[in-house]
């Protein structure tokens, strides 16, 4: 459930706001720093220019002079520019950062830049960020560092930098406990400590530390708001408690799901979604959620039947036709001009089909004033139609109010009066949906009466639903004004896409629940309301344009019931992922948890093979399974076993790719091979493998065919790059004791010479089978070999 937003509120108001408000505290660390300025020079008069207007404690020299203390800026990199901007955040108090950028460039070649960002009201460092661009650099495989040596690495700087937070910091250990191995010799790693008050994580705030496989620092962030308040630690839940209440409050609902890198969109499956809750730890009620929707009567549709026929489409609308749609269903008020009319084409998104839509534009003329509410309107309205169906998709009257400090909304429509409004509207609009439209409870029915005085609109959201199943995150959205009552915006996210009249048969209710919140652990945490960490000016016309944000419903409150502004940490429960690999869904039908990106099944945990502790080839076994390269039988790998060619293609083309398995070809994709068809699981690595250059396209693959050492011998050769130049016979030693039975010496010369396959007794024993082991040390080899020829590309995605 989210809170409805006025469309095009946030766009509008934000542009104004950037326009004559900063964006951060400096208590927050910046959201990035200044592009390059074209010369040094330049940037620093501006700097000194800014500095001279706002007044800081630490001066462009001095903040130079700490960044040196910081870290070591390498030789050969230059000054490029310099910035001071000041951030006041939500209690008036101004602060201000420092800005700095250095390059490196020889000639015309951009070899690296860093970027630093020093507080200038107090010194600490903020940001730093390190980019080497020089393809002299020789990155290694493996990397020379591990994640356990990484992470001693970021203490020592955390340490350095700021010993005065070091006993308030604790280590964050999720991202570790998911870091895989690397496949590729670009590898970060990133070391995050939260803050830590009264024995309590504080994730808002913290350290983050990114350092490469050659062990430096890459990256560093900042984040402390030293005006935080904390909710003492007093009698609490528990744990156990917290875990039960969990369970009795979470929704879990089914919704059809398409995976997002899929190329077939009409591709549908069910997967079941659970709230992410938060509870007050001492009272156990949800953390910013209303309860008991349903039995306030949030969950049934409009109607029992369609209220209308759906239109049939290919009207392809002229401007005027469009116009007049839009007129017949919503008032275009007195005065306003039509200032822009535009047509746009683009594909529907889940199928082939392409939709047009006509967008126009209305605006008051400027400085128009409306002396009843004392407000000065600059209002502009906006729709959207669908130039084939003739609905109207969208419709916003823009109301940009200055509203004075003083003067609250008055209220003279009820929440349940704008209710019916909003339900009455969308019969009218999409009557052929209401069958299939749930209105959800409105957050702001608990919203308090003081923060009620600066929001204007009643928001509804109506959420598409066929047979119990939400139909994607497809939804209609309703702002009623709270003053006049008007209609102020609609927003019509519905498809034509085909879904199921009837859902399949789901896991039940309960088992799903269980295995959602086996994705979880429960832990204490303190955790501050969005406001307390967004920017806020005392006074003007910046403050104005952040209170039409709030009043819209943009942006949540920062006031309390006394007016002051709230910047206080409250301890809560909250359900915590304990895998943050890529994201994944449970399907409703099967149980099975399966990649959002592909659909493919998986398995949440680190895959681990029984039959590999021991063997010889142990951890390159364990780094193909940590990839799911090899799969596991019955918690078995089967070392010594014979690899397959579609094992192996598959192992070759996710060892290439950096690790990323589930490539994607569209369902029109030809198949290279008869054998290896857009069913197979191997379908998408064969075909991957065609497009590199590793197989040519022939009449059969023979997938479960077995591979002998010459063959893989030959794909490593071409993954390398060297498929030419083994050709080349008379450059190659041909002293094998087998030469004569090689179909390729100089393929089996270059994995001899390189130490990625070896000999035995002087043979190489092309037509031997290969294992599964024998494979997967290979291929660690050519990964080895690969940084270590100096190849820099980074892992090709395709």
């Amino acid at each position: 459930m989210k809170l409805l937003k006025q469309a095009g509120t946030a766009a509008v108001a934000s542009a104004l706001l950037l326009s004559c408000a900063p964006q951060a505290s400096a208590a927050h660390t910046p959201s990035a720093v200044s592009a390059p300025a074209p010369g040094g020079a330049s940037a620093a008069t501006s700097a000194s220019a800014s500095e001279a207007q706002t007044q800081v404690n630490i001066s462009k020299e001095k903040a130079l002079e700490l960044i040196q203390s910081y870290i070591t800026i390498p030789a050969g990199f230059k000054l490029q520019s310099a910035n001071l901007n000041d951030y006041p955040d939500v209690t008036g108090n101004v602060s201000a950062i420092w800005n700095f950028s250095y390059i490196r460039q020889v000639d015309d070649q951009y070899l690296g830049d860093i970027y630093v960002s020093i507080d200038a009201m107090n010194g600490r460092l903020l940001d730093y960020h390190y980019n080497n661009n020089d393809p002299a650099q020789k990155p290694s495989y493996p990397p020379k560092v591990n994640y356990q040596e990484a992470k001693t690495i970021a203490e020592t700087w955390v340490a350095t930098i700021h010993p005065q937070q070091k006993a308030h910091i604790r280590y964050n250990v999720r991202q570790e406990e998911q870091t895989l191995t690397p496949l590729s010799s670009y590898q970060q790693y990133d070391v995050r400590f939260d803050r830590v008050e009264n024995g309590v994580p504080f994730a808002n705030d913290g350290v983050s530390v990114t350092v490469n496989g050659n062990g430096e620092v890459t990256g560093y962030s900042f984040h402390w708001d030293d005006e935080m308040k904390f909710e003492p630690t007093g009698e609490l839940l528990g744990t156990d408690k917290a875990a039960a209440l969990f369970r009795e409050k979470a929704r879990v609902v089914p919704v059809y799901q398409t995976p997002y890198d899929s190329k077939d969109k009409s591709k549908l499956y069910v997967a079941y979604t659970m709230d992410t809750l938060a509870l007050k730890a001492s009272t156990g009620e949800l953390w910013g959620q209303a309860e008991g929707a349903e039995a306030a009567g949030y969950d049934q549709p409009l109607s029992d039947q369609p209220l209308g026929d759906k239109p049939a489409g290919g009207l392809k609308l002229s401007k005027e036709e469009a116009l007049a749609r839009v007129t017949a269903a919503f008032p275009i008020p007195a005065g306003y001009k039509l200032t822009n009319a535009s047509y746009s084409e683009y594909p529907s998104g889940y199928s082939d089909a392409t939709e047009s839509v006509w967008n126009f534009n209305w605006t008051q003329p400027e400085n128009s004033d409306d002396k009843q509410t004392k407000r000065i309107a600059v209002d502009t309205v906006m729709a959207s139609v669908n130039s084939g169906t003739g609905e109207v998709t969208g419709f916003t009257n823009f109301k940009n109010y200055w509203t004075d400090a003083d003067h609250p909304v008055v209220a003279n429509v009820s929440l349940d009066s704008a209710q019916q409004k909003a339900i009455d509207a969308v019969k009218k609009l999409v009557p052929y949906y209401a069958d299939q439209l749930v209105l959800e409870a409105p957050l702001q029915m608990d919203l308090d009466a003081e923060t009620l005085k600066g929001t204007h609109n009643w928001n509804f959201n109506f959420q598409r639903v066929i047979d119990g199943v939400l139909a994607g995150y497809e939804a209609v959205n309703v702002a009623i004004d709270r003053e006049t009552g008007e209609l102020v915006n609609y927003s019509n996210g519905l498809s034509d896409r085909a879904y199921p009249a009837q859902k399949p048969q789901l896991l039940a209710l309960d088992d799903a629940k269980e295995r959602l919140f086996s994705q979880y652990d429960i832990e204490l945490g303190y955790i501050a309301p969005d406001p307390s960490n967004r920017p806020m000016v005392k006074g003007g016309i910046a403050e104005q344009k952040m209170n039409l944000m709030i009043a819209s419903g943009e942006l949540p409150p920062t006031t309390g019931s006394g007016g002051d502004s709230v910047r206080e940490a409250k301890l809560v429960y909250s359900l915590v992922p304990k895998y943050v690999h890529d994201s994944f869904f449970l399907d409703a039908e099967t149980g099975e948890w399966r990649d959002a990106a592909n659909g493919e099944t998986l398995t949440l945990e680190k895959p681990r093979a029984t039959d590999i502790e021991g063997h010889w080839a142990q951890n390159e076994l364990q780094l193909m399974l940590d990839y799911r390269a090899l799969d596991v039988v019955d918690d078995k790998v089967s070392p010594n076993a014979a690899i397959t060619k579609g094992e192996l293609i598959k192992m070759l083309v996710i060892a290439m790719n950096g690790g990323r398995s589930g490539i994607q070809y569209s369902a029109d994709r030809a198949a290279s091979f008869a054998d290896v068809k857009a069913g197979s699981p191997y379908f998408a690595y064969v075909e991957n493998a065609v497009d590199r250059g590793l197989l040519d396209p022939g009449a059969s693959f023979n997938p479960q065919a077995h591979m002998t050492r010459e063959e893989v011998a030959s794909l490593i050769v071409k993954a390398l790059g060297y498929k030419e130049l083994a050709g080349y016979k008379a450059i190659f030693n041909d002293s094998f004791a087998d030469a004569s039975e090689l179909g390729s010496v100089g393929e089996v010369a270059i994995v001899t010479g390189l130490e990625i396959m070896t000999l035995t007794d002087g043979r190489f024993n092309g037509k031997q089978e290969v294992t599964r082991a024998q494979a997967a040390t290979a291929f660690y080899r050519f990964l080895e070999k690969r940084a270590e020829l100096g190849d820099q590309r980074a892992p090709r995605y395709m």
